[in-house]
């Protein structure tokens, strides 16, 4: 890092440190009203809950979440970035899919762990994501914003520009193979993890014949 003027300037590409607490801080309500809608159900579930759990008032509350729908986004998102980051740090010679499906495993098994998630948490915030409109709104953003961050991935592994036709669909048709995979896997249509869920949908598209 570097002097300006007396203050510390941030590196290129470095989050300042308030955006670190406020990104934390975000995640960790998150994780307490994940909690809560799991024991007591989403529609019980007040924000005043939320906030005299994790001991904050409502006007903090608030400034760090516009809606209580919104309180959801951090773990729906949890792995996104993590994941982008391995897709990027796959070998270049790996196929693609191969490497989508890898990196997916990969970075979702590191950030459960590291938040100390478990299945018995995350399905059920999966399936009210997917099943309950006041949520199915957020989930899709997070989908929306993740296909956004894997395009400039997949443009630099093939060798393509970020404007790319093929990109943009090869991002837009992984992206929704995991959100069906997970969304599956959230209902209990199918066995083993979601990584696995994630896997066989990815496989299945280059082999699927209906188009």
């Amino acid at each position: 890092m570097t002097k300006e003027k007396g203050r510390t300037a941030r590196g290129p590409g470095r989050p300042a440190l308030s955006e670190t607490r406020r990104a934390a801080t975000r995640r960790e309500v998150a994780l307490v009203a994940a909690r809560l809608f799991a024991e007591n159900g989403y529609g019980t579930t007040t924000v005043d809950d939320i906030a005299a759990e994790v001991g904050m008032g409502l006007r903090t509350f608030y400034r760090y979440f516009a809606t209580k729908e919104d309180v959801v986004a951090p773990l729906l998102a949890l792995g996104t970035q993590a994941w982008a980051d391995e897709l990027a740090a796959c070998p270049p010679d790996q196929p693609l899919r191969a490497a989508l499906a890898q990196s997916y495993r990969t970075a979702t098994a590191a950030s459960l762990a590291e938040q100390g998630i478990t299945e018995t948490l995350l399905r059920p915030l999966l399936l009210a994501a997917t099943e309950l409109p006041a949520l199915s709104s957020t989930w899709l953003r997070v989908q929306r914003d993740c296909e956004t961050t894997l395009i400039p991935i997949i443009a630099a592994r093939t060798g393509r520009p970020t404007d790319d036709l093929d990109v943009a669909l090869a991002a837009a048709v992984a992206n929704t193979a995991v959100r069906l995979a997970t969304e599956l896997w959230a209902s209990g249509a199918t066995t083993g993890s979601a990584a696995d869920a994630v896997e066989t949908c990815l496989g299945r598209l280059s082999t699927h014949s209906l188009l």
